[in-house]
C-alpha cells in the first residue's frame, strides 16, 4: 500500500513539473503576458498523455532519489527528448496546432528536463545530509595531532571506520589555517584541551610518528589536561614500509615518552662477525637474552646456542624464535653456566666460536642477602665460563655488564664491576674478551616499570624509595643492537659504554605511567619508603679515572681506565673463592672491597615511610645534581616507587 501511494505521489509530482515547464515557457515567450493562455490548459493534456508513457518507459517513478546518478539523468534526458519528439509531431502536424511557437517546444523541453534532474539531485543532497549529520551523530569525533604525511593518510581512512575528524592541530606556522583532505587545522597543540572541550571532542589521534619522547610526553600531557581518551600510530622506526593506517592505533606506551632519536646503525659490521658462525648465548630466556637470540638470527650465524637454567624460559623462547623465518638452526639447553663440565660439553661438541655471557643475578637488594650465591654466579661462574671457552677454542667473549658496576654500593654491582676486570686483565690473544656496561632496559623481567603498572592497576599505590631517585633507561631491542655494535667494534680487553641518554626520576616515571593506566581524576597514592640495601640514589655510567673515547659507532663509548695487573687479580680472585666456600657475608664483602676499592657497601636499616630518614649519599656528582625534570610530566594530585632496576 506503502509503495502503491509512493507511486502515485511521484507520477504526481512530476505531472505537476511538466505543467509548471509548459506554464513557464509561455510566459517567457510572451514576456509574462496572460493574452492566449487558454491554449496552455488545452495542450497540457495531450503533453501529459505523451510525457507519462515515457517516464515510465524510462523508470522516472521509481523515486530511490538520494541514489540519483548519471545514469538517472541519461534516463531523464531520454524521457524528456523522446516525448517533446512526440509532442512536436502529434500537436503540430495531427492536431494542426500550427500557430504554437516553436520556440515553446524547446523552452518546455529544456525546463521539464531541469525540473525532473533538479528534483532528483536536490533530494540526493539533502537526504545525504541527513544521514550525514545522523552519521556524525554516531561517530567518534576526533582531533588528529599532527598535520603531515601520516596525519593525511590516517584522514583518508577515518571516515570508512566510524570516525569523523573535526580537524587537525599542529605547531607548525606554515600550516595554521590550512586545509588537508577538507580537514582544517584549527590551532597549535598547546589549545588542545580548550579545543577538546569546546568541540566536543571523544578521542585524539596523534599521527607523529617521528616524534621524540620529549614531543609524545608534551602531547600526552595536554590529551591528560583535555581528559580525552588519546592513541598513536607507531613510531617511525616501527613502521612497515613508511604506510598509516587505522589499523594500526594503538595506546601510548612507555617507550613512546622514554624513546630518543631514532639511530641508524650499519648491520654490516655485526654481520660480518657473526655470519657462518656458532653463537652460545648464556641467559638466552631472560629479557636481554632472548633479544639478543632473535637479532642474531638476523645476521645469519651458522648455529644458535641458547642456554639458560629457566626450562620454561626456554620453551618460549624456543616458540618466539621459531616464528622467525630463517634456516638457521637453534639449540635450547637446560644447563647451569656454573656446571664447567656441562658448559665445555656443549662449547665443545657444538664447535662454539662466539659466546654472549647475559646470564647473572641482577637484583640488588635479594643479591644483598644472598652474598654467597651472587659472587659465586656472577663471579666464579664467568672465571668458570671463560676458561671452557678457552679450552674449546672460542674466537670472541662477551660480557654484558651494568652500570651498578661503578662506584658500586651493593654487591650485583661489585660483582659486576669484577667481571668488568677480569675481561680486561686476562687477555692472552687467544680469545677476544669484550665487556659491554649500560643502564636499565624498559619491561625487563622483574624491572621496576612492571612493578609500577601492578602497583597503579590493582592497588592504586605506589611505593618509591627516595624522591630523587634516578636511572638510565632504554628499551631492550635498542639496547642489544648496541650491544652488538659494540661485539662488533669491541677490541680485546676493552669494556665499551652505551650512549644511554639522560637520567630520568623514578618519581616521573611514575607520574607519567599513571596518565597512562588510570583516568585523570584517578587517586593513586605515592609513599616513599627509603633505599634498600645496596641502592643508590643515582647511577653512573664512567668513573671518574676512565676517560671516554668514542668509537666506530656514535651510541658506542670505550672506557679506558687504570689497568690491574693479571696475576695481582688471580691472587684476588683465588682469596674470593675461598671466602665463598668458609668465610661470612661480611668477610666476603672485604674481599670484593680488596678487589674493588671504590665498592662502599650500603647496608641500611628498616625505615618508616617517612623520608626524612632516607640516607643520602656522601657525594653526589655533576650529572645527577644538574638532572633535568621532564618538562611536560604532569603532577598527579597526591602523594611514588623508587626501586633498583635490572641492567
Amino acid at each position: 500500500m506503502l509503495l502503491k501511494s509512493r507511486f502515485w505521489f511521484i507520477m504526481l509530482l512530476q505531472l505537476a513539473m511538466v505543467f509548471v515547464s509548459l506554464s513557464l515557457a509561455w510566459l517567457l515567450r510572451f514576456e509574462f503576458r496572460l493574452s492566449g493562455f487558454g491554449i496552455v490548459f488545452a495542450a497540457f493534456p495531450l503533453l501529459a498523455i505523451i510525457r507519462l508513457p515515457m517516464m515510465r518507459y524510462f523508470n522516472l517513478f521509481h523515486g530511490y532519489w538520494r541514489y540519483t546518478g548519471l545514469n538517472d539523468l541519461q534516463d531523464v534526458l531520454k524521457a524528456v527528448v523522446s516525448g517533446s519528439i512526440a509532442f512536436v509531431v502529434t500537436w503540430r502536424y495531427i492536431v494542426g496546432m500550427t500557430a504554437f511557437p516553436i520556440s515553446i517546444y524547446i523552452l518546455e523541453a529544456i525546463l521539464t528536463a531541469i525540473f525532473l534532474a533538479g528534483m532528483r539531485i536536490c533530494s540526493r543532497v539533502l537526504l545525504r545530509q541527513r544521514d550525514d549529520r545522523r552519521s556524525m551523530q554516531s561517530r567518534r569525533r576526533v582531533f588528529v595531532v599532527g598535520a603531515g604525511f601520516a596525519g593525511a593518510a590516517l584522514l583518508s581512512q577515518l571516515s570508512q571506520n566510524g570516525y569523523v575528524a573535526i580537524g587537525l592541530l599542529d605547531d607548525d606556522p606554515a600550516k595554521a589555517k590550512a586545509r588537508l583532505l577538507g580537514i582544517p587545522v584549527i590551532g597549535p597543540i598547546d589549545r588542545l584541551p580548550e579545543l577538546a572541550k569546546l568541540h566536543g571532542i571523544d578521542e585524539i589521534l596523534i599521527a607523529i610518528p617521528s616524534a621524540t619522547g620529549k614531543q609524545m610526553r608534551r602531547i600526552t600531557e595536554y590529551c591528560h589536561q583535555a581528559r580525552v581518551r588519546f592513541r598513536t600510530i607507531p613510531a617511525l622506526r616501527d613502521l612497515i614500509e613508511s604506510t598509516v593506517s587505522v589499523d594500526q592505533l594503538r595506546k601510548v606506551n612507555l617507550e613512546d615518552l622514554l624513546g630518543r632519536a631514532i639511530v641508524h646503525i650499519d648491520p654490516s659490521p655485526v654481520h660480518d662477525e657473526v655470519a657462518g658462525r656458532v653463537v652460545l648465548v648464556t641467559g638466552a630466556a631472560g629479557s636481554i637474552g632472548s633479544e639478543l637470540c632473535a637479532q642474531l638470527l638476523l645476521h645469519l650465524p651458522s648455529k644458535l646456542i641458547c642456554v639458560d637454567q629457566d626450562e620454561s624460559g626456554l620453551f618460549f623462547l624456543e616458540q618466539r624464535l621459531a616464528q622467525q623465518a630463517g634456516s638457521t638452526p637453534a639449540e635450547y639447553h637446560v644447563a647451569d653456566v656454573a656446571d664447567q663440565h656441562r658448559m665445555i660439553s656443549i662449547l665443545r661438541s657444538r664447535k662454539v666460536e662466539i659466546v654472549f655471557h647475559a646470564a647473572a643475578y641482577k637484583h640488588v637488594p635479594m643479591m644483598e642477602s644472598n652474598v654467597h650465591e651472587a659472587v659465586r654466579n656472577n663471579v666464579l661462574a664467568l672465571i668458570a665460563l671463560l676458561d671452557a671457552a678457552e679450552e674449546c677454542g672460542c674466537n670472541s667473549f662477551l660480557l654484558i655488564s651494568s652500570d651498578k658496576a661503578v662506584n658500586p654500593t651493593s654487591v650485583m654491582g661489585c660483582t659486576k664491576r669484577i667481571g668488568e676486570l677480569i675481561l680486561a686483565a686476562r687477555s692472552n690473544g687467544n680469545m677476544r674478551h669484550v665487556s659491554v656496561r649500560f643502564g636499565n632496559v624498559l619491561g625487563s623481567q622483574g624491572s621496576v616499570v612492571p612493578v609500577l603498572e601492578e602497583q597503579i592497576l590493582k592497588h592504586r599505590r605506589v611505593t618509591i624509595t627516595h624522591p630523587e631517585i634516578t636511572r638510565f633507561f632504554m628499551t631492550i631491542p635498542e639496547a642489544v643492537s648496541l650491544v652488538l655494535q659494540a661485539f662488533a667494534v669491541g677490541k680485546d680487553g676493552e669494556i665499551l659504554v652505551l650512549d644511554m641518554g639522560e637520567p630520568i626520576r623514578i618519581a616521573d616515571l611514575a607520574h607519567t605511567m599513571i596518565r597512562l593506566l588510570v583516568r585523570a581524576d584517578d587517586e593513586v597514592e605515592f609513599v616513599y619508603t627509603g633505599l634498600r640495601n645496596g641502592e643508590k640514589l643515582y647511577e653512573e655510567l664512567f668513573y671518574e679515572h676512565e676517560s671516554q673515547l668514542p668509537t666506530r659507532c656514535d651510541k658506542v663509548l670505550r672506557a679506558r681506565g687504570n689497568a690491574v695487573q693479571w696475576d695481582v687479580l688471580q691472587s684476588q680472585l683465588q682469596k674470593l673463592t675461598t671466602a665463598v666456600r668458609t668465610a661470612s657475608d661480611e668477610e666476603i664483602r672485604a674481599q670484593l672491597k680488596e678487589i674493588v676499592p671504590e665498592y662502599q657497601s650500603a647496608i641500611r636499616s628498616p625505615v618508616s615511610s617517612s623520608i626524612d630518614v632516607v640516607p643520602e649519599l656522601p657525594s653526589r656528582n655533576a650529572m645527577a645534581s644538574k638532572l633535568p625534570a621532564w618538562e611536560n610530566v604532569p603532577v598527579v594530585p597526591v602523594p611514588i616507587i623508587g626501586t633498583d632496576c635490572p641492567a
